[in-house]
């Protein structure tokens, strides 16, 4: 399991997951540390906690979901908004980041360009 990793990822204690899953932290340490398996409901819990799913906890690869537990929260409320928008929506949005990236692009062109100088 890649409890530590998406533990220190989300920045994270050890006693705050466990806490948040309902069990102490020694039982915690345990599961990160491959010493005890959490029982299904707690390998539930624990994915929810990390926003990611009892496969990928469990190191079974599905290649069709993407993993979101290394989201930021902002970044996964724009999925849940993208959801609810229709396809031509959808298209109109991606048309923006695109814009938004290129843009980015070029601005970090520029500064190479004048620090070059």
């Amino acid at each position: 399991m890649k409890l530590k990793e998406l533990r220190t990822a989300n920045k994270k204690q050890q006693s705050e997951v466990a806490k948040a899953i309902n069990v102490t932290q020694t039982s915690y340490s345990y599961y990160e540390n491959n010493k005890r398996e959490p029982d299904i409901t707690t390998l539930i819990k624990l994915a929810d906690y990390f926003h990611t799913t009892v496969d990928n906890l469990i190191g079974h690869e599905v290649p069709y979901l993407i993993d979101i537990s290394t989201f930021t929260q902002s970044q996964r409320e724009i999925i849940d908004k993208l959801k609810e928008l229709s396809d031509t929506n959808c298209k109109r949005v991606n048309d923006f980041i695109t814009g938004l990236l290129i843009a980015e692009h070029d601005k970090i062109e520029a500064f190479k360009k004048i620090f070059k100088e």
